[in-house]
């Protein structure tokens, strides 16, 4: 068994005066200090456009040192967009294996430091760069054709799509690490500057800076808040024009299975999905079955998925779309808000007795996808 025993945040923003291994040491030393660890054993860092946008390789050994963690083991994690799952699943890996009995995680991405050209462009590298990326039309492009097939397959009229970011900055009001703490209606995103047609600016993830740590341990002792039950993940394709069925995530589909397979997953009262567009966190919560195909957005603007409606509370943080997407950190963010949330110590919107809990992650639209289980240990 693996139980989070402490878990640190810093809010996402455009943090200026902080740099990488700041923001890292913050979250870190809040995540060390509520699980009162006197020492951990390794130290698993993700992160993602740190690696193209920092002047710093071999990022995790030196955060530890910047720490003062000198001669603990260190190990960077890089998978896009899902890097805070996989470095999740790399400690559970070195707890469940006896290599270790307690762990750091820290996510951690810094993307206000770089005119936002350069940001684009960086992100564009999460895309198959012989491919997507090579004959770039942005990853509002892609998002943009995938709402619009959507569209029409499933006759789902724009307005009805548009209750997805709505309901993202309505949970994200309460939450004191979101970066869009404000509400708006779905009549503001059909209003909002077109990014890619029918794309709207509101339908995007903000560039933001952020950082996110938890504890990892082998024994629950009374301190854990959280055991993380299993991690799985898969490879998919390269790029949407491959798959037979691009309203489909395989890998999230294979991801899912696979951890379904393995563990009772059962009692999922809330999920924190990677939407980092409105049509991805759509597509997601139909292929998890969380809602049948072509009706994920009408469930949504009839207020499932939220506080009081029917289905799992979904992003109670406001999710990728309102608390923000720090790229390699958001997957650790994910982990922590479910953690507290089975604990009932999250800070934002709670969803009351939380017994368990999914956080998905997704790179690109599915070049890989990994699922994380959590359950309440009260």
């Amino acid at each position: 068994m693996v139980y989070i025993t402490g878990v640190g945040l810093v809010n996402v923003d455009r943090h200026y005066d902080k740099s990488v291994r700041k923001l890292a040491f913050e979250a870190s030393v809040a995540a060390l200090d509520s699980s009162m660890a006197e020492s951990i054993d390794f130290i698993v860092v993700a992160s993602s456009l740190s690696y193209l946008q920092e002047p710093q390789l071999d990022l995790a050994s030196y955060i530890a040192s910047s720490m003062g963690l000198r001669g603990v083991r260190s190990i960077a994690v890089e998978s896009g967009e899902a890097s805070g799952l996989a470095a999740v699943m790399t400690a559970k890996s070195l707890v469940d294996s006896g290599l270790a009995s307690r762990v750091l995680v820290v996510g951690v991405d810094k993307l206000s430091d770089h005119p936002s050209w350069r940001v684009y462009r960086n992100l564009s590298m999460l895309y198959d760069s012989e491919s997507d990326a090579f004959y770039s039309i942005g990853l509002g492009g892609v998002a943009g054709l995938l709402m619009r097939l959507y569209m029409d397959v499933y006759k789902v009229d724009r307005q009805t799509l548009a209750y997805w970011p709505a309901l993202m900055h309505s949970n994200a009001k309460a939450n004191p690490y979101a970066m869009l703490r404000f509400a708006i209606t779905p009549e503001k995103v059909l209003e909002a500057p077109p990014v890619a047609e029918p794309l709207t600016l509101l339908d995007t993830f903000p560039l933001g800076d952020g950082a996110a740590a938890i504890v990892v341990e082998g024994r629950a002792g009374g301190g854990a808040i959280a055991e993380i039950v299993a991690v799985e993940s898969s490879t998919g394709f390269q790029s949407i024009a491959l798959s037979d069925d691009p309203l489909k995530i395989e890998s999230l589909e294979t991801a899912y299975r696979r951890l379904v397979e393995r563990v009772d997953v059962k009692d999922v009262d809330v999920v924190e999905l990677h939407d980092s567009f409105t049509i991805t966190g759509i597509l997601e919560l139909e292929t998890l079955r969380l809602a049948e195909r072509g009706k994920a957005a009408e469930a949504v603007a009839q207020g499932n998925f939220s506080i009081g409606g029917e289905g799992p509370v979904v992003n109670p943080s406001g999710g990728l779309k309102a608390r923000g997407h720090p790229i390699g950190a958001t997957g650790v963010y994910q982990v922590a808000e479910i953690a507290l949330q089975l604990s009932g110590e999250f800070p934002g919107l709670r969803v009351e007795g939380a017994r368990g809990g999914l956080a998905v992650a997704v790179n690109a639209m599915g070049s890989s996808s990994y699922v994380a289980y959590l359950k309440a240990v009260r």
